[in-house]
């Protein structure tokens, strides 16, 4: 049973099973406390300890007295979170949670599912702001500190990646701004990011990354945008040249669809969604249930299908399989209001068109919408 979890990645906490914060005010407890959670699979030399702590790996009886100090923390808690076996010291990691060992694993599987649980673990860099003021334990934790953030940028690029790849312009947008938020210099994401807007018909928006791009390589990295950014910053005020009256998400009419089903079985949900695509000028078909989508596609043609991922007999997702084995290419945006990510994941990894979670907005739906019907309408001319 769990009795302490340590968060590591952002601000320090150590929070035992009741919710409390465990308290710890001398900085060489709290090195301790580090050092055992980020190594939390394996056993710690008390001479390893005594060097990082003391400069002195002979120091092991000072280093008997900062555990000792750990464990009148520890006092209110069960016995076995520190494991002392003599010559080395370890938490148990049956009964203590690490952020950055959940973190680990999560990346060593290489899935959009585990990559996408990653990247919502990793809250900040590693203890981002902490300095003990002990050289070899801060060298020590710099060290960790640049392995994880490493390790970030590889996930947040994967996931970035992914969601690119599927057309989910929104996640992969906030995606990308938490990966120059960890690396502001990868020019390449800057550029992901200003296309991603240009595609999507927001030229001013495209047009301030851009400068604010620019300033970030001038002012931080002293150099200009490469070629191909200045190609794209040229192919933006082109686009505005040719459209000087641009709105942001601006529907665009010639992409209208003809028609859209939408899956949902509860009344309140169904009525709403189906009240804000009529005054949007969408014409929409509703039904409560997956086996009813299935006859409609067989009798006629939609631009697009809303579903739900929670319905009677067939739902969603099992729709979405069917579709899928039959070759039927209808763009499909998800709904849900189940809490967690892992349905959200699972849509992007079958290839859905888009997820929302309940409960639905207006202005998020239709902004979706268009952006679904868009990347189709580019996807079937080619472009």
């Amino acid at each position: 049973m769990l009795r302490l979890k340590v968060r590591l990645l952002g601000e320090y906490s150590a929070i035992d099973f009741h919710g409390n914060a465990l308290s710890i005010g001398d900085l060489r407890t709290q090195a301790l406390v580090i050092y055992l959670a980020l190594n939390i699979d394996g056993k710690t030399s008390l001479k390893d300890l005594a060097e990082l702590l003391f400069d002195d790996r002979d120091a092991v009886i000072q280093v008997r007295g900062v555990i000792r100090n750990l464990l009148a923390a520890l006092r209110f808690l069960p016995p076995d979170i520190v494991l002392d076996e003599g010559s080395t010291v370890r938490f148990n990691p049956a009964t203590v949670e690490v952020d950055t060992q959940r973190f680990n694993q999560f990346i060593s599987v290489p899935s959009v599912k585990s990559t996408r649980r990653a990247t919502e673990i990793y809250r900040g860099n590693l203890l981002e702001h902490l300095s003990t003021g002990f050289p070899k334990f801060d060298a020590w934790l710099e060290a960790q500190r640049q392995t994880f953030w490493r390790a970030a940028l590889v996930a947040f690029s994967s996931l970035l990646t992914a969601q690119i790849r599927a057309g989910w312009w929104d996640d992969a947008e906030e995606t990308a701004g938490r990966l120059l938020a960890l690396d502001p210099s990868q020019e390449v994401v800057h550029r992901t990011l200003i296309r991603m807007q240009l595609e999507q018909g927001r030229l001013d928006s495209a047009l301030r990354r851009y400068h604010e791009c620019a300033e970030i390589l001038r002012r931080d990295y002293g150099k200009q945008p490469g070629e191909e950014s200045q190609a794209l910053y040229r192919e933006i005020v082109d686009a505005i040249k040719r459209a000087p009256q641009v709105r942001e998400v601006k529907p665009d009419r010639s992409y209208l669809p003809v028609l859209i089903l939408v899956l949902e079985d509860d009344l309140v949900s169904s009525a709403l969604i189906y009240g804000f695509l009529s005054e949007a000028d969408y014409e929409v078909v509703g039904v409560t249930d997956g086996a009813d989508v299935l006859l409609e596609l067989g009798r006629r043609k939609f631009d697009l299908l809303i579903l739900d991922v929670n319905v009677p007999t067939l739902n969603g997702l099992q729709v979405f399989e069917v579709m899928l084995q039959r070759h039927i290419e209808t763009p499909v945006l998800f709904i849900s209001g189940v809490a967690g990510s892992d349905v959200e994941t699972q849509t992007l990894e079958m290839g859905a068109a888009g997820f929302l979670r309940k409960p639905i907005r207006k202005d998020v739906l239709l902004q979706r919408v268009r952006a679904v019907l868009h990347g189709a309408q580019r996807s079937a001319n080619g472009s």
